[in-house]
């Protein structure tokens, strides 16, 4: 009796249209709220992209030293170009330099290999670690060749991506608890950038007073 019903119901090609309709549009609106939260997701990391090289350009143009005040200022400034709330980003710089090995007949290239880039200083916000020459040569894959007596000024920044639609951290667990598969934007999702960018006129420096 089941089985000739469901036959009954597969042979039918009677519907409803304002029920598909109903039930298409729900598919395109879907399929739109996810596109549009990808779109904003790329558009938000470009953006950020676009503050930090403003940052980094902003400070190879100083011609006074730079330090906790004007570095505070950097970060306000590109929470509000980012239009986003301070808690959200944080900001390290580090000025690195080649140092001489004290030989005139000897050309040095700090490569982070055969000779190891200095660290001058380094500042961060909040509670993220400041660099030290060990955390900086661990970088040294990100960094270009250096010469002998060459200063440089690297740029981090980190932005906390909270997605505006709820399509985040969606998955489907065995009975095992193991995670089989997740679709969507992560809640933890974060736009970092790591700028290396010289002076362009006098080299820059650090002062705690500025």
């Amino acid at each position: 009796m089941l089985m000739r019903r469901l036959r009954r119901i597969l042979r039918d090609e009677r519907g409803s249209v304002p029920i598909e309709g109903m039930l298409g549009a729900l598919l395109i609106l879907g399929w739109y709220v996810i596109a549009f939260q990808f779109f904003d997701a790329f558009r938000t990391k470009a953006q950020a992209l676009k503050a930090s090289y403003t940052v980094a350009d902003m400070i190879s143009r100083e011609e006074t030293p730079i330090g906790p005040t004007y570095m505070t200022g950097a970060k306000r400034m590109f929470d509000f170009m980012m239009n986003s709330d301070a808690s959200r980003s944080w900001m390290r710089v580090a000025i690195i330099y080649c140092p001489s090995d004290g030989n005139a007949n000897t050309t040095i290239d700090c490569d982070g290999d055969t000779h190891e880039f200095a660290l001058d200083k380094s500042w961060a916000t909040g509670s993220i670690a400041v660099h030290t020459e060990t955390t900086i040569n661990a970088e040294k894959d990100r960094i270009p060749l250096m010469s002998e007596g060459d200063y440089a000024v690297i740029l981090e920044t980190s932005l906390s991506y909270n997605p505006i639609f709820d399509i985040g951290q969606k998955s489907l667990s065995l009975d095992g608890g193991q995670t089989w598969t997740s679709q969507g934007l992560s809640e933890q999702l974060r736009f970092s950038n790591f700028i290396i960018t010289r002076a362009r006129g006098v080299r820059n420096t650090w002062s705690d007073a500025s």
